[in-house]
């Protein structure tokens, strides 16, 4: 859903004002029920996607997925992970909190966000900073030089290109060095109440071992496997970013890549691959 955000201006920057309906932080929507859901998702998407990554029983699959998507939401409200990039909308902080996030952990990350943007508070900061300021700054995070030239076109994305005004499509958001369809889509996602899928390995683990499917060696460059997610992911902003964190950490804190904690899993019971 496009959602209007007006403009105020502080000094000589224009600064984006947020939705006057803002989603509930750090989650989003988390109670909900497989009666609703089922009307805000679509998913004869999801199961044309499956039929062509040859999973069979696709339509079951998906059926017993969504019953169990509450249950997921909810266990999502009592364990997520709470950082600081999530409790905010602020376009600038989640758009450059994804640069920092690339092939580097939560949990790191948060070691540096306070001071990154502390220093960096807004796009001109960043524009006018040298690059060794930055790479101080984001030296903990590794990938100094390749994450310092993102952060630098980000800023002039932002600062020259659009005029201070933050770019809202997922094309402009790709045009940064290194940026793909996820810290494009989750920056639409978390800033802009867009109901948008996202994929990465965490996701794909949690749906091929839920389907007992096999899914290409890097589904995040498959068509289908997006199709798939795009089918499931809700319509209703709210859910749709509860859908996409609750599947994130899910993956990253019960579905690992090793030693599965399936007896933690709210999805175990239609699970093809639990070990319960």
């Amino acid at each position: 859903m496009h959602c209007d955000h007006e403009l105020k201006r502080y000094g000589d920057r224009r600064v984006a004002r947020m939705p006057s309906e803002s989603p509930r932080l750090p989650f989003g929507r988390t109670r909900t029920s497989t009666s609703i859901l089922r009307e805000l998702t679509s998913p004869e998407i999801s199961e044309q996607a499956l039929e062509t990554l040859d999973c069979s029983h696709p339509s079951s699959m998906i059926d017993e997925f969504l019953s169990l998507l509450p249950d997921l939401l909810i266990w999502l409200e009592k364990n997520g992970r709470v950082y600081p990039w999530r409790q905010t909308t602020d376009p600038w902080r989640v758009y450059c909190s994804e640069i920092l996030l690339q092939r580097t952990r939560g949990d790191t990350v948060e070691t540096v966000y306070d001071d990154f943007f502390g220093q960096f508070p807004h796009d001109e900061a960043l524009y006018s900073a040298a690059d060794e300021e930055i790479r101080e700054i984001i030296e903990p995070l590794g990938f100094g030089n390749q994450r310092t030239r993102t952060l630098r076109e980000v800023a002039e994305l932002v600062h020259v290109e659009h005029d201070g005004d933050f770019p809202d499509s997922e094309n402009e958001l790709k045009k940064p060095w290194r940026v793909g369809p996820y810290s494009a889509r989750a920056t639409l996602i978390f800033a802009f109440n867009r109901a948008l899928s996202l994929v990465d390995s965490n996701f794909a683990r949690v749906l091929s071992r839920f389907s007992g499917c096999e899914l290409p060696n890097q589904p995040h460059k498959s068509d289908s496997v997006y199709r798939v997610f795009d089918g499931l992911v809700p319509s209703d902003p709210g859910l749709a970013r509860s859908f996409n964190l609750a599947l994130l950490d899910l993956g990253a804190m019960v579905c690992t890549p090793s030693s599965p904690h399936c007896r933690a899993c709210p999805l175990s019971a239609g699970c093809c691959s639990s070990h319960i």
